[in-house]
Order: C-alpha cells, then structure tokens, then sequence
C-alpha cells in the first residue's frame, strides 16, 4: 500500500526513547534531513512479509503488532512494538526483505530510513553498533522465551503468558485498555478465538483478572505466574 499521501512533516527526532541517542549531533541532524515520515492510520500495515526492504523504520508515535503469516489466513503474533523501537528484522544485511508483517494498532507515526544511510551509521559510529546489536539481541532472545511457551505449556499456561507480558512489558501497569482484539489475543498464545474467550472467562470466574471489552485489570499476579509455570 503507497502511504505517500500520508506524508507529514514533524519536528526532530524525539531520541529520548530509543537508540538513536546514541548517534552524534551530526549523525542526528542528517537523519532529520533525509528521513520520511509517514502517518499510519489503526489497522494499516506498515510493511508487509515478503516485501522488498529498502528502509530501517523508527516507530516515533504508536503502538503495532509484528506478525507472522503462514499463507492460511493464520498469524502468529510475535511481539508488540512501542514508541521510540526500531523495526527492521533478519532481512537488514542479508536478503533484504521482511519477514514478518508489521500492523498499525493505533494511529501511529513512523519514520523511515533508506537502509544505505543506516548502514553508514552503523559504519561510522562503534557505539551505536554495539547498542543496536544488543536491542536485536534482546527482541531474538523474547523472541525464543514466548516460542518455548508456545511449544510447551498448555493453553492456559500461554493466555497467562500473554496477559503478563502486556501487564508489564507493554502497559507497564496492572490495569490497562489495548486495542489487541482477542483474535490478536488468540494469535499471541497460539490458540483459537474461541479457546481464548473460553478462558479469560475462567481467570474472570476466579477472581485471577476483570475483563471487559477492551478494558484488562490484573488482580492476581502471582496466580498467573504459577499458571505459567504449571501449565
């Protein structure tokens, strides 16, 4: 989908939040020369899996999802991005494509980088390379922690998964709105729909969370966590 019409101008880069403070004054103010910033509306793909790759994306305002897609109209939800993350993936350096999709949840703002002038960044400036290996390192490593939960628990063991990494990797907060449908829910701990209304609606019954719409409130932390590691 062309976004070109979506086009904005904004101010300079708001560095306070992510790596790019690592980057030299000069550095910083290039980057605000030649960047792209684009508006996404909620629901709007950001890029999608098997595109060509020609830009690192900075999410400057927002909230999306990374998915993958398996061609059968099932996703698997891999992470949730926030303001201030880089998107980019395994195709920067190799093949040069993406391999998952990335969706708007709210209206958001990007700016978009042409991968030559990230490369030469990453070139020129040891320290902002170091941090950046150490940030994909880090999304990998969640990566591999939500696939073993995947592969080994039961489904409530995966719902309480999802719901604690939202609580405090996402939200930062017990009490939270999300504009993650269950279906999103239900791709994040790789179940049905259906398994996953079933069974919001136990931890509802037992007092474990409140739930409504869209509105989550975790009362029981603990008991998730021992449903994580029991189920």
């Amino acid at each position: 989908m062309d976004h070109s019409h979506n086009k904005i101008n904004t101010g300079s880069f708001d560095t306070s939040g992510n790596i790019l403070k690592f980057l030299t004054p000069n550095q910083l103010n290039y980057l605000n020369e030649i960047r792209h910033v684009v508006k996404f509306n909620k629901g709007e793909n950001i890029f999608k899996q098997g595109a060509p790759m020609p830009h690192i994306i900075v999410l400057e305002k927002g909230m999306a999802k990374v998915f993958l897609e398996d061609g059968a109209n099932r996703s698997i939800v891999l992470r949730l991005v926030k303001s201030g993350e880089i998107l980019g993936g395994p195709g920067f350096f190799t093949d040069y494509k993406h391999h998952f999709s990335v969706t708007a949840l709210e209206d958001s703002v990007a700016h978009f980088i042409e991968i030559s002038v990230f490369k030469k960044l990453i070139q020129d400036n040891s320290d902002f390379a170091i941090v950046l290996i150490a940030y994909l390192n880090k999304a990998h490593i969640n990566f591999y922690n939500r696939l073993k939960v995947i592969s080994h628990k039961q489904m409530n063991g995966r719902l309480a998964n999802t719901l604690i990494y939202l609580s405090n990797t996402i939200y930062n907060s017990s009490s939270f709105d999300t504009n993650l449908t269950r279906q999103d829910l239900a791709d994040m701990s790789s179940m049905t729909k259906e398994s996953t209304i079933r069974i919001l609606k136990d931890f509802k019954s037992s007092g474990i969370i409140e739930c409504s719409n869209n509105h989550f409130e975790i009362n029981d932390q603990e008991a998730l966590a021992n449903i994580l590691e029991n189920g």
